[in-house]
């Protein structure tokens, strides 16, 4: 065996660069066409409520029973008599349930996750703006100004919590109660 030779090699090392905000845009989302071509199904207009409240409830494992139902329409289909209800269309409406269904669970999924991911980002923000804000109020009285400059986040904050937004106090107090007590 051949001793092994070894090249040593300096490189030059480049500045680190420096961590700049990116000046390029974040990718577009997909469009809501582009996620349902991806997964195969027709975009469809939402329904009304009205629309929603007439559809027929599932009953739980219907659509494991549609098969079984199928086979015996097709031994009983002249006794029912039942012509816009056939065992081809109970099987066609089970592979189509069970497709839906599959890319349902999939979408679902997946929005479960964003949703989460942006309430923990929502989170993060929401505490770092409550942070600022408790800085803000223990610094006033050192830097009487501070709370005129960040008036729009306390203002923001303020009208989001403890009872919303602080109303403004009446001018003569003292007026109204010597009114009140007459």
């Amino acid at each position: 065996m051949a001793p092994r030779t070894t090249k040593q090699t300096t490189k030059k090392k480049s500045p680190s660069p420096t961590t700049k905000p990116s000046s390029t845009r974040p990718a577009r989302p997909p469009s809501t066409r582009e996620v349902a071509d991806m997964l195969g199904v027709t975009l469809s207009p939402p329904l009304k409520p009205e629309q929603t409240a007439r559809l027929r409830k599932a009953l739980p494992g219907y659509a494991g029973i549609l098969d079984d139902v199928a086979a015996l329409l097709a031994e009983d289909a002249g006794a029912l008599n039942l012509p816009d209800v056939t065992p081809e269309a109970l099987l066609a409406a089970q592979a189509e349930q069970k497709y839906l269904a599959a890319r349902e669970a999939v979408a679902h999924s997946v929005y479960r996750s964003l949703f989460e991911q942006r309430m923990q980002v929502d989170d993060r923000a929401m505490k770092m703006l409550e942070k600022i804000a408790r800085r803000i109020n223990a610094l006033k009285e050192d830097d009487r100004d501070l709370p005129g400059r960040w008036k729009l986040l306390l203002d923001f904050l303020g009208t989001f919590r403890q009872g919303g937004a602080r109303k403004p106090q009446p001018a003569e107090p003292a007026a109204a109660e010597s009114a009140a007590v007459a």
